[in-house]
């Protein structure tokens, strides 16, 4: 689960208990809990039940002193449960995963806040430690962002031209930043692993401020599929709800923390910019085929280049249900109902995809729905011919 899902999931349940289901059901982070529970039920509630002792237990023992006054090494304690226990538990026996800075500084974030909300006001005196150990974390990622940027303006003619010159083989925006990464900075692959983090930060804002940078594709080869969704709808609940949350959130945690409630009102103002940033790139990057490669962009969650001849097979998807196979990739939005894809892809062999952040995964099966699919079967078809056995 990363930082956004956790705010849909506080936030947006009061609503609509249908609506927060169909959308965090699509999260990765969610498909891997329901698997746990299906596979490891054991460790699953037995981890789970080991955090809520955890939290109850340091919840009475530092919000009601059930001991008594609260003396340093408590303080002490409660900080090393919350902040190192309870992840290493979390990841291990409940989401059974790697852990990811991504997935840890929320949490940590979260961790401090309960932290500060159940210390005694005179114990809080014990904590500025941390609150001076999260500063120069912060000031840590600050610096080494300055850094990337510093190295990235050196570079930035090199790469200005590598960018531009895959605007007439690769019409999305995140795949020809990617290209222009990897062609810049390729010969680093750290380095670049570290520039691609960056342009997801800088597609957002690109995105947001700068819409006029990135017309709208269209032609007969470009397929939108938005029109016909209800995710535009999710999109104004998700956008009312985080409004009201960046203002109730940060009253809320400025009576304990001047310090946490400002960086969680930053990474709120964060994620509310991502969750606009995402529509638009929705909007502006249809799927397109061209130069006998298939091209997906899917807001700014997941994009790829598929070249034609390794479709093997192209089919009507006939299930209910979407299997959750980890070697897949799903275009398809959210709404307040379930519904299927219309289309299942089948490769010859794993073409790598992208992830926010520029994480990558290996794809084999591509699930998708279009707002036009007679047409975008036509398209592909006489794109790569396949047998009609197979429609």
């Amino acid at each position: 689960m990363n930082y956004y899902l956790l705010h849909e999931l506080f936030t947006i349940k009061a609503q609509s208990h249908l609506l927060l289901y169909s959308k965090i059901k699509e999260k990765k982070g969610w498909v891997v809990m329901v698997q746990i529970v299906k596979t490891h039920p054991k460790s699953f509630y037995g981890g789970v039940l080991f955090i809520a002792a955890l939290l109850l237990s340091n919840f009475f023992i530092q919000k009601m002193e059930v001991t008594g006054q609260v003396p340093p090494i408590l303080v002490l304690a409660t900080v090393l449960d919350v902040m190192i226990i309870l992840p290493v538990v979390l990841f291990l026996f409940v989401l059974r995963r790697k852990a990811t800075l991504s997935l840890l500084a929320p949490l940590w974030l979260l961790g401090a806040g309960f932290v500060h909300w159940i210390v005694p006001a005179y114990a809080k005196e014990h904590l500025q430690y941390m609150n001076v150990s999260i500063i120069l974390v912060e000031a840590g990622f600050i610096l080494l962002e300055l850094f990337l940027l510093v190295i990235f303006i050196k570079n930035l003619k090199t790469w200005r031209n590598n960018f531009k010159a895959s605007k007439h083989t690769i019409p999305h925006l995140l795949s020809r930043i990617s290209i222009a990464n990897q062609q810049t900075f390729g010969g680093y692959p750290k380095l670049e692993r570290l520039i691609g983090v960056i342009a997801t930060d800088v597609s957002a804002i690109r995105y947001v401020f700068f819409p006029h940078l990135d017309d709208k594709l269209a032609g007969e080869h470009t397929f939108s599929y938005h029109k016909n969704s209800e995710y535009f709808g999710v999109f104004l609940m998700f956008v009312h709800a985080m409004l009201i949350e960046i203002i109730a959130v940060h009253v809320m945690l400025m009576q304990y923390s001047h310090t946490i409630a400002w960086i969680a009102t930053l990474l709120d103002f964060y994620a509310l910019v991502f969750l606009i940033a995402d529509y638009q790139a929705i909007r502006k990057s249809p799927v397109v085929i061209q130069n006998n490669h298939l091209h997906f962009q899917k807001g700014l969650r997941f994009h790829m280049t598929v070249p034609l001849e390794k479709v093997a097979d192209v089919r009507r998807y006939e299930g209910e249900a979407l299997p959750g196979e980890r070697d897949s990739f799903t275009l398809m939005l959210a709404g307040l109902e379930k519904v299927p894809p219309q289309f299942e892809i089948r490769l010859s062999e794993a073409v790598e995809g992208y992830r926010v952040f520029g994480f990558k995964r290996k794809v084999m099966k591509i699930f998708l729905t279009v707002d036009e699919p007679e047409r975008f079967l036509q398209t592909l078809i006489e794109a790569r011919p396949v047998s009609k056995k197979d429609i």
